[in-house]
């Protein structure tokens, strides 16, 4: 019990910005559509009953049971007086998304817990979403099994060893390159090839040292997309000044050696420009999101 309680507690307010931003938006009947609910156990497979009461304590749904738990659960409900319940008191009293400790359930024999959130309008109650979770399924999913943890080391030992790897290609390179400098007597094919070589192994090197930093040092939640993003971010932003600074060197050879291949590092140009417009793009949605969770998240604590 100490554990599922654990759990709950530190995933409390992501639950309830997760769920009030799904739940954003839907008028009373949306969420009772049985594509609207399918979606909702699609997503949350933890969650075996939904429900809705009106602002006196009243179901005025039937129970909409996820199909994992229907043998345990009955889907009648619609009528039954849940003023009593504790969730009910709580939610009444402090207007907020609010999740229960630990009880163990009427309609099934397992532990469950109850996250009751209410929608507001016109600073008043209108109606109180209830989800009651299936704790056991929640731990399963939320905290890693020990086959799972005995991957995620092997994980961060096979990220830790590609990063070495490209370190070491990182530093080839780099000889490489100072190697072809140091004769005195340089020309135009030497000084641009030891700017290609220089410029590839700080690419590859920043390359592995994000892949270090993310997948090994860091712990990373796959479920978090804000987590995801800045990876991305981190590894294109890489690759871009890697192949901007390339496209520029082409840029400066062919002006010497053949103008009439001018148009192939225009090509790159372009091709360097639509990658930076759709990850700016991408920053931009993926910050709309967070500002939006986060706005649910400052709503939930008032």
């Amino acid at each position: 019990m100490d554990r599922l309680t654990f759990i709950l507690e530190s995933m409390k307010d992501e639950f309830c910005s997760e769920f009030n931003f799904f739940f954003e938006g839907k008028t009373l009947q949306e969420i009772q559509e049985e594509s609207f609910i399918e979606e909702l156990f699609i997503n949350y497979p933890f969650v075996e009953l939904y429900y809705i009461l009106d602002k006196n304590g009243l179901q005025i749904s039937d129970n909409f049971v996820n199909p994992i738990f229907i043998k345990k659960i009955t889907k009648l409900g619609k009528g039954v007086d849940r003023s009593s319940r504790l969730y009910y008191k709580e939610v009444i009293k402090h207007k907020k998304c609010i999740i229960t400790k630990p009880y163990k359930s009427i309609s099934t024999p397992d532990i469950t817990s109850t996250i009751a959130i209410p929608i507001i309008k016109n600073e008043e109650i209108e109606y109180i979403i209830c989800l009651d979770l299936n704790l056991k399924a929640l731990a399963s999913q939320y905290e890693p099994s020990p086959l799972k943890k005995k991957f995620e080391i092997f994980t961060k030992f096979s990220y830790g060893l590609f990063s070495f790897f490209l370190v070491f290609i990182a530093l080839k390179l780099f000889i490489l390159g100072v190697n072809n400098i140091l004769p005195f007597t340089l020309n135009e094919q030497h000084i641009f090839e030891t700017v290609i070589l220089i410029t590839l192994s700080l690419a590859i090197f920043d390359l592995a040292k994000t892949i270090f930093e993310e997948e090994v040092i860091l712990f990373k939640d796959p479920r978090r997309h804000s987590e995801i993003r800045k990876t991305i971010t981190r590894f294109l932003a890489s690759i871009i000044i890697a192949v901007s600074i390339e496209a520029l060197m082409l840029v400066f050879k062919f002006t010497i050696s053949d103008p009439s291949k001018l148009l192939y590092a225009l090509g790159l140009f372009f091709g360097i420009g639509f990658l930076i417009v759709s990850l700016g793009i991408y920053v931009f949605l993926g910050s709309k999101a967070e500002i939006s969770i986060k706005k649910f998240e400052k709503l939930n604590s008032n």
